[in-house]
């Protein structure tokens, strides 16, 4: 009897603490309420070495080896959240200055050191090409481990969160404003002799393989995808690899007080990627914000009205590609295969945060099926390819 009240007694303590963690977030969130309600922490330096507001040594060392003195930086750090893939953050200011100049990623977990060596050869590897600057672009200072962990520091990119500047139409300026940027990227970057279509059709076929092992596929679906890959392995178009970003989410872009768009968070960028992925997979996620702000909230529902009818935001997907392709060169008979792929790819990306029992409710495997399904209405698209072709 002790230990069944004791279980129903950790039980309920349990339930309660999740619900104020719950009320916690969700306060932490709001603007006026957040800076009451967020736990802070005070860090001391110990130590005949210590030094006034100065950042930790192994900080201070790894920037003097890429030849940035932080010796009169004062700092700041940032350790939200209780996921390891979370990084820890240090603002770096710059005599009496409020705002930081720099801002340092340290990973939790050695495991996850590869994304921001990752995002490290990303930045530089835009520097050196020429793209962006430090309005848009974050810009790589320095590099180094400390205890197995990776740090990266980069320059702050000044502005505001995406969301909080945009309207969330399809004719908001900063949203053409990041579509453009992307579409700049890609042209700035595309390689014509990396690979060919059959080349490209084999690489994502062993993706999907993966994909459907993992996901409940009904056979026409199965067979469908097949048929893409397929036709992707007998075009005779060139084929174009592109510089990606990876996670061109609006949560990971900034509008900077000239009303430019900045991309942030280089974690996923691939050197040769897959051309059109990042404007399909941004102008997605702009519209599911954009329900998600809405009175529904269902954003997979939210896909088939933006995108499975003939709505604004269809408009917006067939003109932003239209001038994607006409600007990258990009052979009209690829936009389909690329668009189907471009969602598998998602869902395998998301398959890694669901469980065996939520895997049927991913949302880029129900984008998938959706667009398979109801491919007729996807026509708009499609048919940019005999209109760029011609």
């Amino acid at each position: 009897m002790k230990r069944a009240a004791r279980t129903t007694l950790v039980s309920v303590y349990n339930q309660v603490q999740h619900a104020f963690d719950g009320a916690e977030q969700r306060l932490n969130r709001s603007a006026a309420l957040g800076e009451l309600t967020r736990r802070y922490g005070l860090l001391l330096q110990h130590g005949a070495e210590a030094q006034p507001l100065a950042p930790p040594r192994y900080l201070r060392e790894i920037a003097h080896a890429a030849g940035v003195s932080l010796e009169q930086y004062r700092w700041g750090l940032s350790a939200r959240g209780e996921y390891s893939s979370r990084k820890v953050l240090m603002f770096l200011f710059s005599g009496q200055s409020d705002q930081p100049e720099y801002i340092v990623k340290m990973t939790r977990d050695p495991a996850l050191n590869p994304r921001l060596e990752n995002e490290y050869r990303a930045l530089r590897r835009l520097a050196d090409t020429g793209i962006g600057d430090d309005q848009t672009l974050p810009q790589a200072v320095f590099f180094g481990h400390h205890n197995q962990l990776a740090i990266v520091g980069e320059s702050i990119v000044t502005g505001v969160p995406f969301e909080q500047q945009s309207a969330g139409t399809p004719g908001c300026a900063f949203m053409r404003n990041a579509a453009d940027w992307l579409t700049d990227m890609s042209v700035a970057t595309t390689d014509w002799e990396a690979a060919t279509p059959a080349q490209a059709a084999a690489a994502l076929g062993e993706l999907f393989e993966r994909f459907a092992r993992i996901y409940p596929l009904l056979p026409e679906q199965r067979s469908f995808m097949l048929g893409q890959l397929e036709a992707l392995s007998q075009s005779r178009s060139a084929f174009p690899l592109v510089f990606q970003h990876g996670d061109p989410g609006t949560w990971n872009i900034w509008v900077t007080p000239a009303g430019r768009t900045a991309f942030l968070d280089w974690e996923a960028a691939e050197a040769r990627g897959m051309p059109l992925w990042d404007l399909f997979y941004f102008i997605r996620t702009y519209g599911a914000w954009s329900a998600r702000a809405s009175i529904s909230g269902d954003i997979t529902k939210g896909f088939a009205d933006q995108f499975l009818t003939d709505s604004p935001f269809q408009t917006l997907m067939v003109e932003a590609t239209a001038r994607y392709c006409e600007r990258v060169g990009l052979p009209g008979d690829l936009i389909e295969p690329l668009f189907y792929t471009c969602w598998m790819h998602r869902g395998l990306k998301e398959a890694t945060r669901l469980t065996p029992a939520t895997l049927a409710r991913g949302h880029y495997f129900n984008v998938l099926r959706a667009a398979i399904d109801q491919r007729a209405a996807l026509q708009p698209l499609f048919a940019l390819g005999a209109q760029v072709r011609s």
